[in-house]
């Protein structure tokens, strides 16, 4: 039987890293707002604005160009933000689905930790640990998500209804508002780059754990049986029963037709030895999930934190590791990891009936 919850976050996940994958791709288009942007803000003279605006869109290119966003260009900066303008509603979709994701993940973490433990019986430290990853993760990108849609929000309301071009004192288009906006969206977007990288350590944490668990768990467990050494069957089932029955039987019939006959006297062994003899064997249990999963997990969890350090150095290099961080963002959000997830499924619900049918 599947888990709907993990499957329900497979989708979310996959869903989410597609259309934050389209909306990267829409920042990235070149379209032909520079000319717009510059003769809209009246930055040039009135005599030759037009022409100087088209020289200026020359050198103002619309795809991501690291050396006028670090020059904080208003008229770069301007035309960024009617891009981020028309891909709003595709950003505000990714991060409630990635809320969903994260959500819809909490109970089966929880899940797992308990059917791992053996209901609080076994490893407990790491299992408690697996527990409050899954939460305490969850409810962080939950909140973060939701915060980050709120001031994305509120920013591309400044930019599409705020005076930002005309900050001078006579007037004057000088662009601060601009670049002023774009610091703002710098600083919460630095802010919110830790904890969306936490996602990355968290999803590694929970399958180091997971794996470390299924690989302590015991291979074989020990049934003990009686052997009753008068019948030379096993104590407890229906042989020993029906034969129990049949000597009692014989004894009472020998009793009451020899009643009048004196028996001879005959030493009786002790009672001692006809006690049962017990008898273990080793039956071989499977794990609650197999090899194949828990190492499929650790290759997920690698890249995951290939994904966490090219974030992280994004500060060092921007150019280069937000290119890697752009790529594997894909290979985990939008293949592997939906794929795990769909396995952690599959495998958690066949567990949870096992580990409810054991303890009935």
């Amino acid at each position: 039987m599947w888990d709907t919850k993990c499957i329900a976050s497979a989708f979310c996940f996959t869903a989410s890293n597609i259309l934050y994958v389209i909306h990267g791709a829409l920042l990235m288009k070149q379209k032909s707002y520079a000319n717009d942007a510059a003769i809209n803000n009246n930055i040039f003279d009135d005599s030759n604005s037009y022409n100087q605006a088209q020289t200026q869109s020359q050198y103002h290119p619309m795809n991501f160009d690291f050396t006028h966003w670090k020059d904080l260009d208003p008229t770069y900066i301007q035309s960024r933000w009617m891009q981020r303008e028309e891909s709003r509603v595709l950003m505000m979709a990714a991060a409630l689905l990635g809320t969903l994701a994260w959500f819809f993940l909490i109970v089966p973490i929880v899940q797992s930790a308990w059917i791992l433990s053996k209901g609080g019986r076994r490893l407990v430290g790491p299992h408690l640990l697996l527990a409050s990853l899954g939460v305490v993760g969850g409810i962080i990108e939950l909140l973060t998500r939701l915060i980050a849609v709120g001031m994305n929000n509120a920013q591309e309301w400044l930019a599409k209804d705020f005076n930002l071009s005309d900050w001078g004192s006579e007037g004057e288009s000088s662009g601060d508002g601009w670049r002023v906006l774009e610091m703002i969206h710098i600083v919460t977007r630095g802010m919110l780059l830790w904890i969306d990288s936490f996602e990355a350590l968290t999803i590694f944490g929970i399958v180091i754990i997971i794996w470390y668990s299924v690989g302590l768990e015991p291979k074989f467990k020990v049934v003990k049986r009686s052997l009753s050494v008068e019948t030379g069957v096993v104590a407890g089932s229906p042989e020993s029963e029906s034969i129990i029955i049949e000597d009692e039987d014989e004894r009472e019939e020998s009793l009451v037709g020899d009643s009048q006959v004196v028996a001879p006297t005959t030493q009786q062994p002790p009672s001692s030895a006809f006690d049962a003899v017990s008898a273990s064997s080793k039956v071989e249990l499977k794990p609650t999930f197999t090899k194949c999963f828990t190492y499929y997990g650790l290759f997920v969890g690698f890249l995951s934190v290939i994904d966490f350090v090219a974030a992280v150095l994004r500060f060092i290099n921007w150019p280069l590791f937000s290119k890697i961080a752009m790529a594997t963002q894909i290979l985990v959000g939008v293949i592997f990891l939906p794929i795990w997830l769909l396995m952690f499924g599959k495998q958690l619900g066949r567990a949870t009936d096992n580990f409810e049918r054991e303890e009935q």
